[in-house]
């Protein structure tokens, strides 16, 4: 191996790879929705559909293919200071979307009033001064505050 195959890729030349990637997951479901369509267009749909549903739904398409052009681009850009050459990010942008997607489905966000707060005993939310911590013994990290 020559000294410039190790080089890390550009972010450029990473996110283009992204993209490539992100294309090719974008035409596989394009070709899955395709043969489950019948070998028609699935935005056309298979009981005459009017022209403004037919419309809505090729730009709801091509939506889905923006996000994972943009989510390859920018997984792999991401990640280009450790990628040697383009199949890394190819794959990065490949697998963007399901990665994202398997990270996020692990998040719960839920809603806490006040009041529920108040009678569960757990602490509210609330925005405001952050206390430092304090060491146990009494000391050793007195130097920290002395240099700011």
């Amino acid at each position: 191996m020559t000294a410039d195959a190790l080089e890390a890729l550009g972010v450029i030349e990473a996110a283009l790879w992204g993209m490539a990637g992100g294309a090719a997951v974008a035409l596989v479901s394009l070709t899955a929705a395709i043969k489950a369509a019948g070998y028609r267009w699935p935005w056309r749909g298979k009981n005459g559909v009017s022209k403004d549903e037919a419309r809505e739904r090729f730009w709801a398409r091509l939506a889905v293919l923006g996000g994972s052009l943009g989510l390859g681009a920018i997984v792999a850009a991401a990640a280009h200071g450790q990628m040697s050459g383009p199949w890394p990010a190819f794959l990065l942008g490949v697998g963007a979307e399901a990665s994202v997607r398997g990270l996020l489905a692990g998040v719960e966000v839920t809603v806490r009033k006040p009041e529920d707060a108040a009678s569960t005993g757990l602490p509210s939310l609330q925005a405001g001064p952050v206390a430092a911590p304090v060491e146990a013994g009494g000391g050793g990290g007195g130097d920290r505050a002395d240099a700011s």
